[in-house]
């Protein structure tokens, strides 16, 4: 059993072959079926990852890394990427169990959330289906495209947006959002449909997990204020809501995240400038950090200063997404992503596992913290010891 030899320590070559002990042992449930964990094209990924942050990695420098991300995977639940820009290899044993990474966030947001049923996490990581329920609060049009079943659905919603954004049905991160135009297609309707069906079987391809359908959204029209920051992007605030021990619900380190470089995208996935906002104030706080490790006080593309910026209508934020949380009674942790218009706040999408970016900008783990606001602490060693797909490990 894992639990036999996984063990803390900084010892190099202890970890080395707990990781490769690992790669041998661990298995997943998946649909009652016991498989291997670690298959030739996750390990590969994983080495992706680490040579698109250490392109001059050589083989053996990542194939170490990639033994101790391993170990730190089921020691501390962190991904690849956390590893980097949380700059988790700089940090302690004890300093790593302080943070909020991946695995261990799961199970604190499964807490907040079993209220909720069974079927929470789809409720919300299905975009489609959480516009259906929360619709006035999107302001704006949002069809769902399948299967050919689906073209007269597509045809009358492209009649009237002759440019929208297209995202996958339930993938985050950013993976596979862009903004599209009938005139990319040659304004041919049936042209454009098959192109983004056929999207949404590539990603499914490449995540399997994922489903084939595309959702397609009428463009934001964004406040003025926003867009001074950076006007190619929807400049979403991540308002975190979160059920505290008293039942309250309060905004959680609340963050902008602006694009740069012409970006569509306002994401920390797509190396956006991310910065924490004062919940009471709505004043942005912090400089501007994105993933890549770049830190800046002013947005190189607009001149904007971050620090100071005042975000308009904030208290309006607050009450929406108080408003928000009433609709879906039994959730007590979403991660909103929230466009300002002109006619007001709009849902861009909820997230059921929304990350603690302000981690990243203050270079410090938030779990005491936030157990202490919800009133509930873990109480085992390891993450993985109470989740069903692991626990024959």
């Amino acid at each position: 059993m894992i639990k036999d030899y996984l063990k803390i320590t900084d010892d190099p070559e202890e970890i080395r072959e707990i990781a490769k002990k690992l790669v041998k042992d661990a298995t997943i449930n998946v649909g009652g079926q016991i498989r291997p964990f670690y298959t030739p094209l996750m390990l590969s990924k994983m080495n992706e990852e680490i040579l698109r942050h250490l392109p001059d990695a050589t083989a053996a420098e990542a194939e170490e890394l990639r033994l101790k991300f391993i170990y730190d995977y089921w020691v501390y639940g962190c991904t690849v990427d956390e590893e980097f820009y949380l700059r988790l290899l700089e940090k302690s044993d004890a300093e790593k169990r302080g943070y909020m990474v991946r695995q261990i966030r799961n199970v604190y947001v499964k807490h907040q959330n079993m209220g909720a049923g069974e079927d929470r996490v789809a409720q919300l990581e299905n975009k489609y289906r959480l516009y259906q329920r929360l619709k006035p609060y999107y302001r704006r049009d949002v069809i769902q495209i399948s299967g050919p079943y689906d073209y007269e659905v597509f045809a009358e919603f492209s009649k009237k947006h002759g440019e929208f954004v297209v995202k996958p049905e339930d993938c985050s991160l950013g993976v596979g959002v862009h903004k599209a135009a009938m005139a990319d297609y040659g304004n041919d309707c049936r042209a454009a449909f098959d192109s983004i069906l056929g999207e949404g079987v590539k990603i499914h391809d490449k995540y399997p997990s994922k489903k084939t359908g595309m959702v397609l959204e009428e463009l934001i029209v964004q406040d003025e204020a926003l867009s001074r920051l950076h006007p190619y992007s929807v400049n979403p605030v991540r308002a975190t809501a979160v059920r505290d021990k008293n039942g309250e619900i309060v905004l959680y380190h609340p963050r902008i995240k602006v694009g740069a470089k012409r970006s569509f995208l306002g994401s920390g996935a797509q190396n956006s400038f991310l910065m924490e906002i004062d919940p009471v104030t709505g004043v942005i706080s912090s400089d501007g950090f994105q993933e890549s490790g770049d830190v800046a006080a002013v947005h190189p593309d607009t001149h904007v200063v971050f620090k100071g910026y005042r975000i308009p209508r904030w208290q309006e934020c607050v009450s929406f997404v108080r408003e928000l949380m009433e609709k879906l009674p039994g959730y007590g942790y979403i991660g909103w992503d929230l466009a300002l218009t002109p006619d007001g706040w709009c849902v861009v999408e909820g997230n059921y596992s929304g990350e603690f970016g302000s981690q990243m900008i203050r270079g410090t783990g938030l779990r005491a913290e936030f157990e202490e606001l919800i009133g509930w602490k873990y109480d085992k060693d390891f993450w993985w010891q109470d989740n069903e797909r692991f626990l024959h490990n």
